[in-house]
């Protein structure tokens, strides 16, 4: 009995796995994938920034947005760790074209060497906006100097924030416990009172202050302009439009800006990598207007493209175009920049209390100075 329905599991095994084997030698041959058509030669920009809520990174996407064409020409944003890093990232990394990077920054690495031979290994397409820096405390500080000897987050390590950072309270005589967590730690900390304040470069308004408020017992402290750091900043102010949940209606606070830079890797005349930024680089110039208008960055319409860099060459197809299109008469600033301009000065004049310059003097540093953020000089009114 046994051994009949064993037998019988055989016959119904082989029969079954014979059958699938001939179901399986008689199904028709898959049809065969048609090959991809090639996509047309794309010349790819790799545009490295800072963090994901830095100005820089909504720059890189404007520009994606405007310029892409996905035929000649593709836009790729990349969110860095700060102008350092992108500097050598764009000197070592194959994927990145484009570095935008603070302008001290580029100062520093000149004056340590930490890049032999950084002046002729990168050059620049345009200075673009201004990055203001931010320094926020629990609101006991009344002033800067109330920070001497406190705790103070100064951003990563090496970060271009903490470069400046330590500019700022070195013009100002100000010795303090420097400390180096990115800015999502230290707003927790600050909040916690594990930090008596903390510094933030970037183009304002920052998503970085969305998640604190003047409720958490903080605020803004003014930065004078320091004639210490004349030479590498600018004068800046933050509103209550900039942050209403940190700055009171009608009050301004008076810091500095830095400008940001469009960094490129100086690639051979006759590279594929040349010819590829130097297509960038004219469809970018002859965006600008556009770029300025519409729903993009409002830094945009700080950027004045013909405003030189000192101490570092132009890309040679930047300065080309720019020879070629000149403009016929500089733009009028438009009235709420003027405003602005009116109470930049203000505080500017201020902060030189004691100068022997009188106000007309002063005006007109202040005018050669903006000149130099990338806009066109104040009009009088």
């Amino acid at each position: 009995m046994v051994l009949r329905l064993l037998a019988t599991s055989l016959f119904i095994l082989f029969f079954s796995v014979g059958g699938a084997l001939g179901q399986a030698q008689t199904r028709p041959a898959a049809a065969p994938v048609p090959a991809v058509k090639p996509a047309p030669a794309v010349g790819t920009v790799g545009i490295v920034t800072g963090d994901v809520d830095g100005t820089g990174i909504r720059i890189a996407s404007d520009l994606a947005r405007v310029l892409d064409s996905g035929v000649e020409l593709r836009i790729i944003p990349i969110a860095g760790k700060g102008s350092l890093q992108s500097i050598n990232d764009l000197l070592t990394l194959r994927a990145v074209d484009i570095a935008i990077v603070q302008s001290d920054v580029l100062a520093r690495f000149i004056k340590i060497s930490r890049q032999p031979g950084i002046q002729t290994r990168m050059q620049y397409v345009a200075k673009l906006y201004s990055e203001e820096f931010h320094v926020l405390s629990r609101m006991q500080f009344l002033c800067l100097q109330d920070l001497n000897g406190r705790r103070v987050s100064f951003g990563p390590k090496d970060s271009g924030m903490a470069i400046t950072a330590e500019a700022v309270f070195e013009a100002n005589n100000i010795q303090v416990d420097p400390l180096y967590f990115d800015h999502d730690e230290a707003i927790e900390r600050l909040k916690q009172g594990e930090l008596d304040a903390l510094v933030y470069v970037g183009g304002k308004p920052s998503r970085a202050f969305d998640k604190i408020t003047h409720r958490d017992r903080v605020h803004f402290l003014d930065v004078e302009y320091l004639p210490g750091l004349q030479a590498s900043y600018l004068p800046a102010i933050i509103t209550s439009e900039d942050y209403p949940n940190l700055v009171a209606p009608n009050e301004s606070v008076a810091t500095i800006g830095v400008s940001a830079v469009m960094a490129i890797h100086n690639w051979p005349a006759q590279s594929e990598r040349y010819r590829v930024m130097t297509r960038f680089t004219e469809r970018f110039f002859a965006s600008i207007e556009k770029l300025k208008a519409g729903p993009h960055s409002p830094k945009w319409r700080e950027v004045n493209i013909r405003a030189p860099l000192k101490g570092w060459q132009r890309f040679q197809p930047a300065e080309h175009w720019l020879i070629a299109n000149v403009q016929a008469k500089p733009q009028p600033i438009n009235p709420p920049a003027a405003q602005q301009l009116k109470t930049m000065l203000q505080k500017f004049v201020e902060s030189q209390r004691g100068s022997s310059a009188g106000q007309e003097e002063l005006f007109n540093q202040f005018v050669r100075w903006y000149q130099q953020q990338n806009a066109q000089p104040p009009q009088q009114q």
